[in-house]
């Protein structure tokens, strides 16, 4: 909601900067808790994989930051055989003081995500790998660092956290969740 709300502040973008992409990635899938991970940083990793590709929109703009709609197609394989269809909202922010290095930008967004089943990955707590509550309709968060050379227009590379879940219940009463690591790239037009 924040994301959404702030955008209505921005100034729409200029006609000349990059305001759509198209981006490609994969990541695997791993154990901890998105907390555990960024605290710990030394992933479980399991055998569920993702493939992703992705359109985004760039609806306004900031001079430090940019406020984007991002759509995703996500074909899952490994531990679960689905695929995955995801809409959010997403803020990034455009400036940082080494940019005449390395052209890095953050981005945070929160949306929805839904599965062509319950992915059987999902499940925390107690329960197993497969059993346990899940459901094809999730909170979906992204959390993304991308690089891009200074001179560069068009291409980047980025490094993702794809998290789905249920929001500790707000989501069907969902408490599990699943979280990828994932690496891509990504071409500006």
């Amino acid at each position: 909601v924040f994301v959404f709300v702030s955008g209505l502040f921005a100034a729409p973008a200029v006609a000349d900067d990059q305001r759509h992409f198209v981006s490609v990635y994969t990541g695997v899938n791993f154990e901890e808790r998105v907390v555990e991970f960024l605290r710990e940083w030394s992933p479980t990793f399991q055998s569920s994989y993702i493939y992703t590709v992705a359109g985004t929109w760039s609806w306004a703009r900031t001079k430090r930051a940019r406020w984007e709609l991002e759509g995703q197609l996500v074909r899952h394989s490994g531990l679960q055989q689905l695929w995955e269809v995801n809409l959010v909202p997403t803020v990034r922010w455009m400036d940082t003081p080494w940019d005449h290095v390395v052209d890095t930008r953050f981005a945070i967004g929160w949306g929805l995500s839904w599965a062509s089943e319950e992915p059987p990955i999902e499940p925390r707590q107690e329960e197993e790998v497969g059993e346990g509550d899940s459901a094809r309709l999730l909170s979906y968060n992204v959390l993304e660092v991308e690089f891009m050379p200074p001179r560069s227009r068009d291409w980047s590379g980025f490094v993702r956290l794809h998290h789905r879940s249920g929001v500790g219940g707000l989501f069907g009463g969902v408490k599990g969740g699943s979280n990828f690591l994932g690496a891509g790239v990504r071409y500006y037009f």
